[in-house]
């Protein structure tokens, strides 16, 4: 919004002030008169001139970067740009801004003056960069004439033909061509990353991924690398032998498996094999994948009976969204349930079908904690849902006249971690206080960091940080035996999110953030928020390791995982909505017009009790034409990254730093560009890659959003880079450039 007095001016009279644009590049320039008004573009709010014409004369300034930075050219005598000029990629001339049109007299400005009549575009409306929303379904095969076809936008509807690579829902590249040397990656300043995401949900018109069971042998795979069999690997000598893709070595084929090969080179039962035609399958483990008999679905549940959890009606909305939610847990004799709540104290309840009622265990010991009973805390849960649901139905009026204040948050969840130890599975924690006795305890922050913020205090991003390492190691026990935390924040307060979002970061689960919390609006938002957390696709005790081609080595995960050895990521629970990205770096080169591949292998066991690999494959193109990656560049993939990199380095880093990294990568892409790739041009014009135009507005959004500004709270702020960290790509710009619905013509739509 625009303050009392200023001016609204609409696409036309904005985006008249930034140039034209040709296929393949966006030109933009600007003409300014003595008397300028200033226009707001997108929600980046970049203050720019509008346009004007004066005689023959004209001075031209464009946006370096989309307001990131400025240069100015003046031209007198002629249009912004030569009509000799010559054609950027793409074969089309830029247009110079006014050439073919009649000039208009400049527009007086005037503070004071009320709605100013905007004068004819310039520029068509429909060859503006903005995001486009894609209205029709597009059918996407994977792969094309035996190369990888580049996918659609992931904000936009598509159903899924798997011909070999995966479904980019699972697993999506920011470059769809990868450069063969590290220099060339250099050059570009654009990152190379996968973000995977193994649980994506698919279209519905999509076919399942397969499931392929190699009975007791187990999946084939390769000796060296130990990569898994699909679709880009070779079968030489009549079927024998087979080439790694990834690491090159050749295999002897298992004799179960031996298939002659048709004229093509192909096995004659490619085709009837999903492991060989698709690029995604599920395996079924075999014994050596085992190290315990699989986990049961566990689900313990903790709720906070403080004074002000009462109060607020927090702990009436969790029993409430608990008992409605009961019904969307996993069906079956393997589904566990278990309940405790707490104050300054934990209160476990044995729900065991021959007692009339739930009968409560206090442990006072909030220093030493124990679980008071090793068995009947977690039951089936078709041995006690009567005993639950009156027990839910029964607590706040237990606790209506609580006036403890305290909450022992760390030594609840330890000692709920001891019921668990021996099954693993989900504790969802409703929190809705600064957790202020026994183990884990915190103390209020916000005014200091109120303080520090505002007198620009350098160390002010310290309080970004976990208070201590206390939660953190508790987190990697809780990790190692398999447990994964849920923490429902239902609070009005401040309550140290940065370190309470250790515990379920580590741990693969998340952080739910209800502030303020209303008893009338946001109970319903917290059940459908637990529905969900029962419902989607979703595994536990899970492993997860991505391997590449040679010439390429994984740098760094990033996500909600915990990390024991350099190749691995132990993930105690897995779902639909968790996001892992993977940094790749050269170690050596990469031969062009041959295939970089990639391939993410996750054991699980589903909530079913089956041990499963499924197994998602990537392969792309390799180029040593640095225009190809520019040409090829994945958008939403590539800034999804930029927001994750910004995220991780808030709590470690100064607020201006960030934002002026996050600037910095936006100007370096774009200036490499204009560099290496565009044609000679004006300097008053700003250039982009048809693939990356909309970078700078996104940038823009990011490094105004809630994350990186400095007048928001801390718990906001820890808040959006938890909730960053896990993201998906579909719902990574969305975060930081919301969408805009109309609400006039719903019914039409």
């Amino acid at each position: 919004s625009a303050a009392a007095g200023a001016h609204w001016w609409v696409e036309d009279a904005v985006w008249r002030a930034t140039g034209a644009i040709a296929a393949g590049s966006v030109w933009w320039s600007t003409t300014v008169a003595r008397n300028t008004a200033s226009a707001f573009w997108g929600s980046g709010c970049a203050v720019v001139p509008a346009t004007s014409v004066h005689g023959g004369a004209r001075e031209c300034s464009a946006i370096q970067a989309s307001g990131l930075a400025r240069a100015s050219t003046t031209n007198r005598g002629r249009g912004a740009m030569s009509a000799g000029m010559q054609p950027m990629p793409g074969g089309m001339l830029p247009n110079a801004l006014g050439q073919g049109m009649p000039s208009t007299p400049s527009m007086p400005y005037s503070p004071h003056a009320g709605a100013q009549v905007s004068t004819p575009s310039k520029i068509d409306p429909n060859q503006i960069p903005r995001p486009m929303p894609e209205t029709s379904v597009v059918i996407f095969e994977t792969r094309q004439g035996g190369q990888a076809a580049v996918p659609p936008a992931a904000s936009s509807e598509f159903i899924v033909k798997d011909t070999g690579n995966c479904n980019p829902r699972l697993m999506r590249c920011t470059l769809n061509q990868i450069p063969c040397t590290g220099d060339i990656l250099t050059t570009s300043a654009m990152p190379l990353a996968l973000m995977v995401q193994p649980f994506a949900l698919p279209h519905p018109s999509e076919e399942p991924i397969q499931l392929v069971d190699f009975g007791g042998m187990g999946p084939i795979r390769c000796s060296r690398c130990k990569a898994y069999i699909n679709p880009f690997m070779r079968f030489i000598d009549q079927g024998k032998h087979f080439v790694c893709n990834l690491c090159g070595f050749s295999n002897d084929t298992p004799r179960e498996y031996l298939c002659n090969l048709g004229p093509d080179g192909r096995r004659r039962d490619a085709d009837d094999r999903p492991e060989l035609c698709r690029g995604t399958v599920e395996f079924i483990a075999s014994k050596e994948f085992l190290v315990r008999d699989p986990m049961p679905a566990v689900y313990f549940f903790l709720i906070d009976v403080s004074m002000n959890a009462i109060q607020t009606g927090a702990t009436a909305a969790a029993c409430s969204a608990i008992s409605q939610a009961l019904s969307d847990l996993p069906e079956g004799p393997r589904t566990m349930v278990g309940i405790a709540t707490f104050d300054s104290a934990i209160h476990f309840y044995s729900l065991k079908r021959d007692q009339q009622q739930p009968l409560m265990l206090i442990v006072p010991d909030i220093q030493d904690v124990y679980t008071p009973l090793q068995t009947d805390l977690i039951l089936p849960i078709s041995e006690c849902r009567e005993n639950l649901e009156q027990l839910l139905e029964s607590i706040p009026n237990m606790f209506e006249n609580n006036r403890v204040a305290d909450s022992a948050f760390g030594a609840a969840m330890k000692a709920s971690f001891l019921a668990m130890k021996s099954t693993g599975g989900k504790l969802l924690m409703f929190q809705s206080v600064l957790p202020s006795v026994g183990i884990g305890s915190l103390s209020a922050r916000e005014a200091e960091g109120r303080s520090n913020i505002s007198t620009g205090d350098k160390e002010a991003h310290k309080l970004l940080q976990p208070v201590d390492k206390t939660l953190k190691t508790m987190a990697l026990e809780f990790a190692e035996y398999q447990v994964c935390v849920d923490v429902f924040l239902t609070t009005q307060s401040y309550v140290d999110i940065s370190s309470i979002s250790v515990v379920p970061s580590t741990t693969g689960g998340r952080v739910y953030h209800y502030y303020p919390f209303s008893a009338l609006s946001d109970p319903a938002k917290l059940f459908n928020d637990l529905r969900w957390n029962f419902s989607r696709p979703q595994g536990f005790e899970a492993v997860m390791r991505v391997r590449c081609s040679q010439g390429l080595q994984v740098q760094d995960y990033s996500g909600n995982f915990c990390r024991r050895v350099p190749t691995d990521i132990d993930l105690p629970a897995i779902d639909s909505d968790k996001t892992i990205m993977v940094t790749f770096k050269h170690d050596d080169k990469l031969q062009e017009n041959s295939e970089c591949a990639f391939q993410c292998a996750l054991l699980y066991t589903t909530v079913y009790g089956q041990r499963r690999i499924r197994v998602i494959n990537l392969s792309l193109s390799c180029t040593n034409v640095l225009s190809n990656l520019f040409r090829y560049a994945d958008l939403e993939t590539q800034f999804t990254y930029v927001v994750k990199q910004a995220a991780n380095a808030i709590p470690s880093t100064p607020l201006s730093q960030v934002r002026d990294q996050v600037t910095s990568t936006c100007i370096n892409i774009l200036q490499s560009y204009r560099k290496h790739c565009a044609s000679v041009s004006s300097s008053g014009q700003l250039i982009l890659p048809e693939a990356l135009k909309l970078l700078p507005l996104y940038t823009l959004a990011l490094i105004k959003c809630v994350g990186l500004r400095t007048d928001g709270r801390l718990d906001d702020r820890s808040y959006w880079v938890s909730t960053v960290s896990s993201i998906s790509v579909l719902l990574a710009i969305p975060l930081v450039f919301p969408r805009m619905i109309a609400l006039h013509d719903l019914a039409s739509r």
